[in-house]
């Protein structure tokens, strides 16, 4: 565990749950435009906060060959324990409800508005999302589609590379994210809550 990560006392009596983070890097493919879901799908951050603690962390969906199971899926953080925090009490009624915690390095660069990236090394594997070409950041406010509300701080990368143990993965970025947000994202502050 690196000095980035501090305990907190889980979220009891707090009437809210909530993620906050700082230095957020997301992208996600489509196998089809029409498709409902990502099969590439990267949600990292430096930092994440909730009642749980602080820590590297996010989410990886990566199945860039369309197979039945998934090549990685799940929440990545540096520490298990506060990773187990995110899906029953920030995705509850999605796919990643359930979905188990990978302990992950995460590793960010931000040169931010010319690129920012992130290294993840996970279950022997390394992934690897540069963005590129970026909006100026403003800021959201984002009702619906998700179960959290979001109140966030983003830049619209119009270039993404997402690489996949050293293998670059072809695809375009939707026309949005999920839930209605951007399709690839520096994101230097925001929150999700309930």
């Amino acid at each position: 565990m690196s000095n980035l990560t501090i305990k907190g006392n889980g979220g009891a009596h707090y009437k809210t749950d909530f993620l906050s983070w700082f230095d957020g890097v997301d992208a996600m493919l489509k196998p089809t435009p029409d498709a409902p879901m990502p099969n590439v799908l990267v949600h990292v951050a430096r930092i994440t906060n909730t009642p749980a603690g602080m820590t590297p962390g996010g989410m990886l969906l990566i199945n860039p060959d369309n197979k039945e199971m998934p090549d990685l899926f799940g929440f990545i953080c540096e520490d298990e324990e506060l990773g187990k925090y995110y899906g029953p009490k920030i995705f509850k009624g999605t796919p990643f409800e359930n979905a188990p915690v990978l302990v992950a390095k995460i590793t960010m660069n931000i040169d931010f508005p010319n690129s920012v990236s992130t290294k993840i090394e996970v279950a022997g594997h390394v992934i690897e999302l540069e963005l590129s070409n970026f909006d100026e950041a403003q800021f959201y406010h984002r009702e619906g589609g998700m179960p959290f509300t979001q109140n966030v701080v983003e830049a619209l990368a119009h270039t993404a590379t997402f690489k996949f143990d050293g293998r670059v993965l072809e695809g375009q970025l939707p026309e949005s994210g999920i839930g209605g947000g951007l399709p690839a994202v520096y994101s230097p502050s925001g929150i999700y809550h309930i």
